[in-house]
């Protein structure tokens, strides 16, 4: 918002005082992008006198590139008329995003605002499932028969490059509407003017289907490195495409709601600083209160082995040593596995070596920390009424062998849960963090005991 509070004093004396020919003359010149961030720095009050004092041509991309918040404020506000121009002149992939977001009731009738035409377009991708392709797209886009030549084609780019969302991308498709090649702008204009598409035309087409997931999306335009993808139907019909700018927005919510998950906050689906005081404490309480109650099994294993501790007390200085290296291990191996996964730009069999490649690593970590820990308890020493009647050397062994089965031992866990998650369909993302640490503590509890226990004994 550099911008916007550089500038504010400024926009706030033009619309205090009636200076809208300045403030129209200023949207002229700026970008929607910029002219959205100076709006919002306004005071809440004057948010639509700003809108509305905006070039009218360039209202409807301004209003694109402002906050859900602003948006919907500027809607409550709208009068009829304004509200129906702003809304069909939106792109539809931006309406159904805003459609999606709001109440139903205020959704139905912002719908009934839309011409036939655009509220069929609406409807139809508000048809299909969350988080799709089909959700995603925008109708517009250009495309030509495979018998056009280069001047039919480049003569339709100028008719309507104003109403598609790129024209560097031109799909060719057949009598039936389906998708046969895809021809770009810059073969279009070094193509002879009598030249057919068919004749320059790339027939190797990436694309998705209407049901695919947007991450799957997010990948296919990653890995071919496309400015956008087209999207089918079920009987291979080019039905939209997705631009790089729509799945960029994806990109930023796939990892906010991945990073969510991994430290166990529940809400994804909307901006955690601007929620509800009731809805962060949801969305974090959930997952607290569930880790709680998993972390009591730790409280249950240690209070079985007090007799151990009455007997070696030195015993319960070094748990938090132990469950901690552990908890941290497992995690960073979840990480490292969740990341491999989540890219898919690696194949099952990469996999597998990754997930071996973090064995032998955990192998060197285990023997590693171990041996800190050994050393750690040696020159540390203890009390004689610590000790029971046991010497140093005993525990720095139990300490030692116990911080090595349980490093071991986590991240073999953090790198096999997420691939086994992914196996059964479970996004691998919510293994990791809390998940993945209140395991790893009630494992290396169990592990610390047992061990102790073995040698006490013997």
């Amino acid at each position: 918002m550099v911008l916007g509070k550089l500038i504010t004093p400024e926009v706030e004396e033009m619309l205090r005082t009636g200076d809208y020919t300045g403030f129209r003359a200023l949207s002229e010149e700026l970008h929607p992008a910029d002219m959205a961030e100076i709006i919002e720095s306004v005071p809440e009050q004057r948010l639509l006198v700003g809108f509305l004092a905006v070039a009218r041509e360039f209202q409807p991309d301004v209003f694109e590139y402002l906050s859900p918040d602003a948006q919907a404020r500027l809607l409550h506000e709208f009068k009829p008329d304004v509200m129906s121009r702003i809304l069909n002149d939106l792109s539809d992939d931006v309406r159904t995003e805003l459609l999606v977001e709001l109440p139903g009731q205020v959704t139905r009738r912002l719908l009934e605002s839309l011409e036939p035409d655009e509220r069929k377009s609406a409807l139809a991708l508000l048809g299909y499932p969350p988080d799709s392709a089909g959700r995603l797209m925008t109708p517009q886009f250009l495309h030509v028969r495979a018998d056009a030549t280069a001047t039919d084609v480049l003569e339709k780019v100028r008719r309507l490059a104003d109403e598609v969302e790129t024209v560097y991308v031109i799909y060719v498709i057949d009598s039936q509407n389906r998708l046969t090649g895809t021809v770009s702008l810059r073969d279009v204009v070094i193509a002879r003017a009598d030249q057919k598409v068919n004749e320059f035309m790339t027939e190797a087409v990436i694309s998705v289907r209407t049901t695919d997931d947007r991450e799957d999306v997010l990948v296919k335009l990653r890995e071919y490195d496309l400015l956008a993808v087209p999207v089918v139907d079920s009987q291979d019909k080019l039905v939209g495409i997705v631009t790089f700018d729509d799945l960029s927005d994806v990109a930023v919510e796939e990892a906010t709601e991945d990073i969510l998950k991994m430290h166990g906050v529940a809400t994804a689906q909307d901006d955690y600083f601007t929620a509800s005081y009731a809805k962060r404490f949801r969305s974090r309480v959930v997952w607290l209160v569930a880790l709680a109650v998993v972390g009591t099994g730790s409280v249950l294993v240690q209070q079985a082995y007090n007799p151990i501790i009455a007997q070696l007390s030195l015993l319960a200085a070094y748990i938090s040593l132990l469950t901690a290296s552990g908890g941290n291990v497992g995690t960073q191996s979840a990480g490292i596995l969740i990341r491999a996964i989540s890219t898919d730009e690696v194949d099952a069999k990469e996999v597998r070596r990754i997930f071996l490649g973090e064995v032998i690593i955990g192998v060197a970590l285990a023997l590693t920390l171990s041996g800190i820990a050994t050393v750690l308890v040696l020159t540390r020493g203890a009390e004689p009424q610590v000790l029971g009647g046991h010497a140093v050397g005993e525990v720095a062994i139990i300490v030692g062998v116990s911080m090595f089965m349980a490093v071991l031992t986590t991240n073999t866990l953090g790198a096999a849960i997420p691939i086994i998650m992914r196996k059964i369909g479970v996004d691998p993302a919510v293994t990791a963090g809390p998940f993945i640490t209140t395991a790893a503590d009630i494992l290396t509890v169990l592990v610390y005991f047992n061990i102790a226990q073995a040698i006490i004994l013997d």
